[in-house]
C-alpha cells in the first residue's frame, strides 16, 4: 500500500516512516531477503503502518490524559511503547529476510508489554510523590513534566552512547 502518488502529505509521510528501515537495509547491504511486494511483506508493512498510527493517536491521548486530573497518562504511554515494540520486532525481522514474526518474537513483545504495566504505574506514583513536594497546581505540573523530560533526556543520552 504505497501512497507516494497521493497528494495527501500525511500518507506520504506515513509511507516514508513505514519503509524507512527497509530502505536503510537496502542502502547498507545492497539487497535483502525481505520482499516488500509479497503477501507477507505487505502484511509486515501494514503492521508497521498500524503501529505508527497507534503511536500517533496514543501520543495525542497522552497529552490529553496528562492534563486531566486522573492518573490516565500511563495507559496511552503504555500503548506507545507496545506499538513501538511491535514495530521494532517486525523491522528486525526484515534484516534476516524472514517477512513475519516467529512465535518467539511475538512472545517477547507480550512479555515486555506485561513488564511495562507496573513500571509505568510505579513511575506515575514516583512523579506524583515528587510533584507533591511543591505547592501549587502549576508548579506540581512543571516539576512532574520536568522530571519526565530529564529522565527521557538521560535515556536518550545513554542510548546514543556507543
Amino acid at each position: 500500500m504505497n501512497n507516494n502518488e497521493s497528494t495527501n502529505w500525511y500518507f506520504r509521510l506515513e509511507d516514508k516512516w513505514t519503509e524507512e528501515h527497509y530502505n536503510s537495509i537496502i542502502e547498507e547491504k545492497g539487497s535483502c531477503g525481505f520482499h516488500p511486494g509479497s503477501f507477507e511483506g505487505q502484511s509486515a508493512f501494514l503492521s508497521i503502518r498500524w503501529c505508527i498510527r497507534l503511536m500517533i493517536i496514543s501520543s495525542i491521548l497522552f497529552v490529553v490524559a496528562y492534563i486531566s486530573p486522573y492518573p490516565l497518562a500511563a495507559f496511552p504511554l503504555w500503548l506507545i511503547f507496545v506499538a513501538a515494540l511491535w514495530k521494532n520486532a517486525h523491522e528486525e525481522k526484515m534484516s534476516s529476510g524472514y517477512p513475519y514474526l516467529e512465535p518467539m518474537g511475538g512472545l517477547w513483545v507480550a512479555i515486555f508489554s506485561m513488564i511495562l504495566i507496573p513500571v509505568f504505574f510505579i513511575g506515575y506514583a514516583a512523579l506524583n510523590y515528587i510533584g507533591g513536594l511543591v505547592d501549587g497546581v502549576i508548579y506540581t505540573a512543571l516539576v512532574q513534566f520536568g522530571v519526565g523530560v530529564i529522565v527521557l533526556g538521560l535515556l536518550a543520552i545513554y542510548g546514543l552512547k556507543d
